[in-house]
């Protein structure tokens, strides 16, 4: 499946799964997962005996570019008891690897999202639920919003350009961000997700192999062409599906079907953007 090797430890002397960790032997276990050719080193905390290290070190690895903790992706399983890519179903796969989402986490800002409202709404079994707008902005001017609705019922939510961009419009003295003044083509960021099928056939090896002239808008090939450049050129598979514009105006809005316990997320371009033919739009 074209994975990385990832490896796993703490700087304490347990991990915080307390299975034998790294303290004092950094040096030692750096050269051995070196010599096991490892891509990607997760690096917990626990345990540590005191000696948590610089924290001005950690602080300054925490910026665009430096992300200092991924961390795990937890996708159907309860109680962050992590995934088996040897079980893994094909839903589950198409979640993981959807390039238009995984095109946030790569995007060159580094930022992180804000929210900017929150209500409390049909409470589910465990007396929980919410409905909460979150934004954030890319690198390239794009912005990004996820309407996430932790209540018990589907429900059709929306929002507005004010909303999205509600820091520009009330930093200092007030006045209108041109963005208000511009119209947004809204994409739909999951719309173009593996089919079970196409994810069963990767996980079976029957796939084929694609390559930096793709024109797929379900799968990329990261390692032909980076994120970065991806982007940098509006490929495709990094867009989503267009399901909509919004604006100009303040009160312009966007409304969608989400359902209960779900997030939708989308990415806005202003309407000038320039992006290559896309066969769904």
């Amino acid at each position: 499946m074209g994975m990385k090797f990832g490896m796993y430890s703490s700087a304490g002397v347990y991990t915080c799964g307390k299975y034998p960790g790294s303290l004092g032997y950094e040096q030692k276990d750096a050269d051995l997962w070196a010599s096991w050719d490892v891509d990607y080193l997760k690096y917990d905390n626990c345990y540590n005996q005191g000696q948590s290290g610089n924290a001005m070190l950690s602080f300054n690895r925490s910026q665009p570019g430096a992300f200092n903790d991924m961390d795990m992706l937890e996708v159907g399983n309860g109680g962050q008891s992590g995934t088996n890519v040897l079980t893994l179903s094909p839903a589950n796969l198409a979640i993981y690897s959807n390039p238009a989402v995984i095109a946030l986490n790569q995007d060159p800002s580094g930022s992180a999202a804000v929210r900017k409202w929150q209500y409390f709404v049909n409470p589910d079994e465990t007396g929980e639920g919410e409905i909460a707008l979150w934004t954030r902005a890319m690198d390239n001017g794009d912005q990004v919003f996820a309407l996430l609705n932790a209540g018990n019922l589907s429900m059709m939510m929306n929002t507005t350009l004010y909303d999205i961009f509600l820091d520009d419009a009330t930093a200092g003295a007030y006045q209108a961000p041109p963005e208000l003044s511009e119209s947004w083509d809204v994409y739909d960021l999951w719309a173009n997700r593996m089919s079970d099928e196409e994810a069963g056939s990767i996980i079976n090896g029957t796939a084929p192999t694609i390559g930096a002239d793709s024109n797929s808008t379900t799968r990329y090939n990261a390692t032909a062409t980076s994120y970065a450049d991806g982007l940098m050129n509006n490929n495709t598979a990094l867009y989503g599906s267009k399901v909509g514009t919004i604006g100009p105006g303040s009160q312009s809005r966007f409304s969608a079907m989400i359902d209960r316990h779900s997030v939708g997320l989308y990415r806005i371009r202003q309407a000038s953007s320039t992006m290559r033919k896309r066969d769904e739009l």
